[in-house]
């Protein structure tokens, strides 16, 4: 009987390690669900610029409870003359995310693209350690109140180590 405890309580604490996890966190793709794309497209704040922008959520590397959510431009256009005078499309993302440390907390950070696809825009969002939602919209940038641009935007549920 003393055997039987012993080894159940072996493969309890295994079991528990394994999913508990530890050594060092880095900067790798975390577990996530994207219910509605990674991609979504927004206009900018002149000559009627647009385009699209993709995002990529990592986990910070040795900063636990941490997400690096990075934002990829997949080219941005414009019209007239004020477009070759200034070919950047500038524009607002809200990182909105639900964890541990709260209910929709927000992170805004304010993005400038042009033509070229590949542009980045990285930053770090504080979500803490444990189950996430991060939900990405883009806000016009030149409005005293907000303006959406992107209904649905991006999604991510995700486990944060």
């Amino acid at each position: 009987m003393k055997k039987l405890v012993v080894t159940l309580l072996g493969v309890a604490i295994a079991v528990t390690a394994g999913f508990a996890g530890a050594g060092e966190v880095s900067a790798a793709p975390l577990p996530q669900i994207n219910t509605n794309g990674d991609t979504v497209g927004t206009f900018g704040d002149h000559s009627f610029c647009r385009g699209a922008v993709a995002f990529r959520i990592a986990a910070a590397d040795k900063k636990p409870g941490v997400v690096r959510i990075t934002a990829i431009s997949r080219g941005f256009l414009g019209e007239g003359p004020t477009w070759k005078q200034n070919p950047k499309c500038t524009f607002r993302i809200r990182s909105a995310y639900t964890s541990g440390r709260g209910l929709d907390l927000e992170k805004w950070t304010r993005v400038s693209f042009g033509p070229r696809p590949g542009e980045k825009k990285t930053w770090d969002v504080v979500t803490g350690s444990g189950p996430a939602t991060i939900g990405l919209t883009t806000y016009a940038i030149n409005t005293p109140v907000r303006v959406l641009q992107t209904p649905k935007g991006s999604t991510f549920f995700m486990l944060v180590p």
